[in-house]
């Protein structure tokens, strides 16, 4: 039984009780919202900036209608876990939201939708301006940004690819077009482009090669069209088209995948730097076939491309977003490899995965690098969470240098210093989806955690790992902001190791009682109807709840009563209504207090989370019943007391009288 639960049994017999959880939290640790969308839809856009000044804005998110119109396309504003507001373009291909922005406030836009079904991708700006500009209002730069949404590529099995677009030309005069074979994984077989204007060809044929240039016409909408074939083994590749108009601004830059080639990761470069591209493959349960990587930025040629496991340094990358290209062949047995791009300061993406026979990474099977430190003994641990439902299967190896390691029945494996692999075989439920998580931790005392990740399966999901400082008990928030429609499905798992510290389906929060170490938040998020969710997550120390009663509500004036009280994540406590009870108290005690009134005696106790809003109990104090005619009923008891012993002393004298005179006395 928990302390607050004694306390509250114990209180119930009492003459008053409170109970209050509640103020605003101030020790927070998290304070974020995220958009998500299914992988078959463009990726969102987000663009973030801090306030400078208490002032009210206007956003304006327009549609550039290039290369054509959204058929879907909206925007919304967050600021830590709030939405601001959201807005969705109409048919004046606009769409506005009003901030009230406080200085020094960071806020969040986030941009969805969904693109030309034909053309794959479309253009749009997000202008901020200030309301108390003159008209015509500029775009305030540090607050505004641009940007497209890009729909997936879908591998295709023939080996062939083609697009169908357009473009408009911003100006007349000569216009280069740059059509570039990538040769990754290997070169194309094939690899063309044109341009027509209506149904005339503009410019013949371009291939691969060198910028070609071609007169356009300002304010004409072009059509290009372009057609690849990959190799017949491998048949995936890739190739980008640039186009740049007379002052060498692109009106077309995109890099497009040929064949079996699957979508690219966009990651964001903050910066231009030099990067690495590292790929890996770790033999086990086989080498693969063929393993590569390309890191492209537009439609130019890639700005580096590795076609076997090593690493490729000084990537010259410029700042913005970039795309990063996997291929990974198995033989006749499944294999895994890794792969991270990072700068000098950060990596940009790093990942494990897993390739079955086929070129299909499987959805069952799952791949997590760990590097031990030293020659010695480990544990491995793999859980199924059970949550929302237990997964149907769950098994695991662990290997090292293509050799599988011996795991006995408690996890303990032996192995060498260097990198090792642990491969999670797991089955997800008939319907709906699980998670499950995988540790790795020395064996001396304390245990030193070396791996612990989550992994989800049947939905779309992510994990963030947080690190606590200290020691206390927190809250955690899961909010679905309804951004564009509610989740199909949103849970999160807050876990260390293979210890859930605790969990929620939907809306609602939690409390977690966290020590200095790594913690690991797993999060489901499979939005609902419009392809896309935004959900909100807030973790912070407890606000103090806090316990006050009085052992009776009335006493005799003059009489103690007597004030007990308890608290919850609370480091100090303050007394006041009353000359007796004012002042700093401990955060648990009782103590008796006299009452000569009516008295409100109220309680406050603060801690990391907040202030409690006070507590208070009343008692009120009766007066003492005074006497009735001098005496009272105690004095007419006396009175007839004395009655009685006189009329006893008057008949006892009486028989002595009469004895007298029987016996001849008188």
């Amino acid at each position: 039984m928990t302390r607050l639960t004694r306390a509250r049994l114990a209180a119930a017999a009492a003459a008053v009780f409170f109970s209050f959880s509640g103020a605003v939290r101030a020790d927070t640790i998290l304070d974020q919202s995220t958009v998500v969308g299914l992988p078959t839809v463009a990726a969102p856009s987000t663009f973030t900036f801090t306030a400078a000044a208490t002032e009210t804005l206007t956003l304006t998110l327009t549609d550039f209608q290039e290369p054509a119109t959204f058929t879907t396309l909206q925007v919304a504003v967050t600021q830590n876990d709030t939405l601001v507001g959201s807005a969705a373009v109409d048919s004046s291909h606009m769409a506005t939201v009003a901030i009230a922005a406080v200085a020094g406030n960071v806020y969040v836009l986030n941009v969805i939708g969904m693109p030309d079904a034909t053309q794959g991708y479309g253009s749009f700006g997000a202008c901020v301006t200030r309301n108390s500009d003159t008209t015509p209002r500029q775009c305030v730069a540090p607050y505004s940004f641009s940007g497209n949404l890009q729909t997936p590529s879908a591998p295709s099995n023939t080996g062939n690819s083609t697009l169908d677009t357009v473009f408009t030309a911003t100006s007349t005069g000569t216009y280069q077009v740059t059509l570039t074979d990538d040769a990754f994984p290997v070169a194309l077989q094939m690899v063309s482009a044109t341009i027509f204007n209506g149904a005339t060809q503009v410019g013949g044929v371009f291939g691969s090669g060198a910028a070609t240039p071609v007169t356009l016409t300002g304010g004409t909408t072009y059509t290009l069209l372009v057609a690849a074939q990959a190799a017949a083994s491998p048949q995936a590749g890739l190739y980008g088209v640039h186009i740049t108009d007379p002052s060498g601004a692109p009106v077309f830059d995109r890099t497009l995948p040929v064949g079996s080639l699957g979508a690219s990761t966009a990651v964001n470069n903050p910066s231009a730097q030099s990067l690495t591209l590292t790929l890996a493959d770790f033999d086990y349960p086989a080498p693969l076939s063929s393993l590569g990587a390309a890191v492209t930025s537009g439609g130019l040629a890639a700005l580096g491309v590795l076609g076997a496991a090593g690493s490729l340094p000084n990537i010259m990358a410029p700042e913005g977003r970039l795309e990063v290209w996997q291929y990974g062949a198995a033989g006749a047995s499944p294999g895994v490899y890794s792969l991270n791009l990072a700068g000098p300061a950060a990596s940009l993406l790093s990942t494990t995965q897993v390739v079955n026979p086929g070129n299909n990474a499987s959805t069952g099977s799952f791949a997590f690098v760990v590097n031990l430190p030293a020659a010695g003994n480990y544990t491995l641990s793999v859980s199924d969470f059970q949550f929302p439902i237990a997964l149907q299967a769950l098994s695991s190896t662990i290997a090292q240098n293509g050799i599988p390691l011996t795991v006995n029945a408690n996890g303990g494996f032996s192995a060498a210093a260097g990198p090792a692999v642990v491969v999670v075989n797991a089955t997800a439920p008939a319907s709906g989806g699980g998670i499950f998580a995988v540790s790795v931790v020395t064996t001396g005392s304390p245990a030193q955690i070396l791996l612990d990740q989550t992994q989800a399966l049947g939905g779309v999901f992510n994990t963030q790992i947080l690190t606590y400082g200290s020691s206390g008990n927190y809250v955690v928030t899961l909010n679905d902001l309804g951004f564009p429609t509610l989740f199909q499905n949103l849970a999160v798992v807050v876990s260390q190791g293979s210890q859930v510290l605790g969990k929620i389906y939907g809306n609602g929060s939690f409390p977690i009682i966290a020590t200095p170490g790594q913690y690991v938040l797993t999060f489901i998020a499979t939005p609902g109807a419009q392809d896309y969710g935004l959900y909100s997550v807030n973790i912070a120390s407890a606000v103090p709840v806090v316990t006050f009663t009085a052992s009776a509500s009335t006493v005799t004036s003059g009489e103690p009563v007597t004030l007990t009280w308890s608290s919850q994540n609370a480091t100090a406590c303050t007394a006041s209504g009353s000359p007796a009870w004012t002042g700093p108290e401990p955060t648990s005690g009782s103590t008796a207090v006299a009452v000569s009134g009516t008295e409100m005696y109220s309680l406050t106790c603060s801690g990391p989370g907040g202030s409690s809003a006070p507590m208070s109990v009343t008692v009120t104090a009766k007066a003492a019943a005074s006497s009735s005619g001098g005496g009272g009923s105690l004095d007419m008891a006396l009175l007839s007391l004395l009655a009685f012993l006189l009329f006893a002393r008057q008949c006892q004298g009486a028989r002595r009288h009469a004895d007298s005179i029987k016996s001849g006395e008188y």
